[in-house]
């Protein structure tokens, strides 16, 4: 069978196991609060904790109402968390499966799945700080919120494609898991999670425009506040969410009869 195939044959049974990547995700989830009272509610508390802190320091700082600045920050947070998890993590997507890739005859990419569904699922126990906020604030939920269903779907096409890119690449050299670990860092401070690109003037509006993870955060977020996003970003958005997994699975395909030589 040649490259292509097997790649293709890979995708397609990688999608006709979403239900075994999600439940794999799930035992990834417990595993890591076993023995533990609260279970995965610890997500939910650092959140909180994480988000209380930012509020009473940065709500001056920035000369933010600290009601408004803290629904903003209990969106921002989980969805820059679900975001970055795609750079920090999936470089080792296949090397910390080659237990099960090699005990299981299953498609490559049931593992890129997995994580993606995992963070996803991670998100989940995060909004309900966003909830908990809006409610302790008597901020209405509002109808606009259903736009983050769309909105979801494709940060996660555009997160698997560049996870897929980067568990090659990851397989491939080992030094690009700590790079995209130090990257992440300094993508924050670019990316308005805790500030505002209304607040930067004009002249570095460039700190943002050019950022891509910027849109997802957006089309993401808006939402989540009652609003909608613009369809500049909505147009962004998607047509990089489609060219990034484009890329992704053409990596993949080129190097997938040597990524078990490389693991």
């Amino acid at each position: 069978m040649g490259t292509a195939a097997v790649a293709f044959r890979d995708l397609g049974g990688s999608i006709l196991r979403l239900p075994l990547a999600l439940r794999l995700a799930l035992d990834d989830v417990h595993g890591k609060y076993r023995r533990t009272i609260l279970g995965p509610l610890w997500i939910t508390l650092g959140q909180a904790v994480t988000i209380g802190g930012f509020v009473v320091v940065f709500s001056g700082l920035l000369n933010q109402d600290p009601r408004t600045y803290a629904v903003y920050l209990a969106a921002g947070f989980p969805l820059w968390t679900f975001i970055s998890q795609y750079l920090v993590d999936m470089p080792n997507a296949f090397i910390a499966s080659r237990g099960l890739i090699e005990s299981y005859e299953l498609p490559w990419l049931t593992h890129i799945w997995r994580r993606s569904i995992g963070y996803f699922l991670v998100l989940l126990h995060q909004l309900v700080t966003l909830f908990v906020t809006m409610a302790l604030l008597d901020v209405q939920p509002s109808v606009n919120m259903l736009y983050a269903l769309p909105a979801v779907i494709i940060v996660m096409l555009a997160g698997t494609g560049i996870g897929l890119l980067f568990a090659v690449w990851g397989a491939r050299y080992r030094d690009v898991h700590p790079a995209l670990q130090m990257s992440a860092g300094f993508l924050f401070l670019f990316t308005p999670v805790i500030w505002r690109s209304d607040q930067l003037r004009e002249s570095v509006s460039w700190a943002y425009e050019y950022n891509p993870l910027y849109y997802y955060l957006t089309v993401l977020r808006d939402p989540l506040l009652g609003q909608i996003p613009e369809p500049r970003v909505w147009i962004i958005a998607a047509l990089g969410a489609v060219c990034v997994f484009v890329v992704g699975f053409l990596v993949f395909l080129l190097s997938r009869r040597r990524l078990y030589y490389w693991l």
